[in-house]
């Protein structure tokens, strides 16, 4: 990403993200995007400190990030849209849905992978005391909203979407094949599919020999609650030497090869995570209100977003 900004640029492109802000909003907007450049932090003392009188500037982003007026949720859905019109009009649109926390505060984000980088377009923000019990409600609601929106854009067939096996769940499987979208998600190993006539744990599939993957074809996933998935298993060994093994699950024919490449995707949201949390300093953010810091959260997305490779080369097969 290119860090030497042209403020009347990143103002431009601040009004393209939030059509709807008015002049005072783009301009506070536009000084707080620049200062987490700069300051690389989301410590408003430091933003502060990159902007003359610091007491003042301070006073500024604490009303920037406590105004009501300007909606989480919206900023989120805003964000969503222009990473999706920045897109090519063919090709794979490689999703990655992921949590990321610190300390009781949760963002569940929607990444977008180009090349081997991921950058969030779509999140919400949580306290970890409204979790309990209900995070399975929340994914799958947050999944319906953000693709309702993507789906006004970019076509069902173009997405790829992975998951870690701590989002597995065939209520959310279900979903997903409903509407068209083809995904890749891990699964713990513990579950049990019917193989062979016989319901059976993942983990006691195996390997033969010396074999690396296995393809075990449509079968029946999940004794509980049965639903008919591509299920597939890939091993390697790790730094310390000890096998890693990768239970994958799809609702499209991919070979065990093609499900472990596809997946490795993933891996490419905790790089975009790392990008706003340690290069950009977001992790510094101490802030208690939970739309507070989820408003910080989105100007990290639009700096992150203001450095979108527009033309990037997508993989159209």
């Amino acid at each position: 990403m290119n860090q030497t900004l042209d403020p009347t640029r990143l103002s431009e492109y601040i009004t393209s993200v939030l059509p709807w802000a008015h002049g005072h909003q783009v301009k506070a907007i536009t000084t707080c995007v620049g200062a987490i450049f700069e300051a690389q932090s989301g410590c408003q003392a430091a933003l502060a400190r990159t902007q003359g009188n610091q007491e003042a500037a301070a006073k500024r982003i604490s009303r920037l990030l406590h105004n009501e007026r300007l909606d989480p949720d919206e900023l989120s859905e805003c964000v969503l849209r222009q990473a999706l019109s920045q897109l090519p009009a063919r090709g794979r649109v490689r999703l990655a849905l992921d949590w990321t926390t610190e300390d009781t505060q949760h963002l569940l984000v929607i990444s977008l992978v180009v090349g081997r980088r991921a950058t969030p377009i779509y999140w919400r923000a949580y306290d970890q005391s409204v979790l309990k019990g209900r995070m399975r409600r929340y994914e799958l609601a947050v999944l319906k909203r953000a693709f309702g929106i993507i789906f006004s854009i970019v076509a069902a067939d173009r997405i790829r979407l992975t998951v870690d096996r701590g989002f597995a769940d065939t209520d959310l499987f279900t979903w997903l094949d409903k509407t068209g979208i083809r995904f890749i998600i891990r699964v713990p190993c513990s579950v049990k599919v019917q193989y062979r006539g016989e319901w059976m744990k993942l983990s006691r599939l195996g390997f033969r020999k010396n074999e690396r993957r296995r393809s075990f074809g449509r079968i029946e996933y999940c004794e509980r609650s049965p639903q008919r998935l591509w299920v597939t298993s890939s091993r390697a060994r790790n730094k310390q030497g000890n096998w890693g093994i990768w239970y994958l699950v799809s609702n499209r024919p991919l070979s065990a090869k093609r499900a472990a490449a596809e997946y490795s995707f993933r891996f490419d949201c905790e790089e975009g995570f790392r990008d706003s949390k340690w290069w950009l300093g977001f992790k510094q953010a101490r802030i208690r209100d939970i739309d507070a810091w989820s408003r910080l959260f989105a100007l990290f997305a639009i700096a992150l977003l203001s450095g979108f490779p527009r033309d990037a080369t997508f993989d159209s097969r």
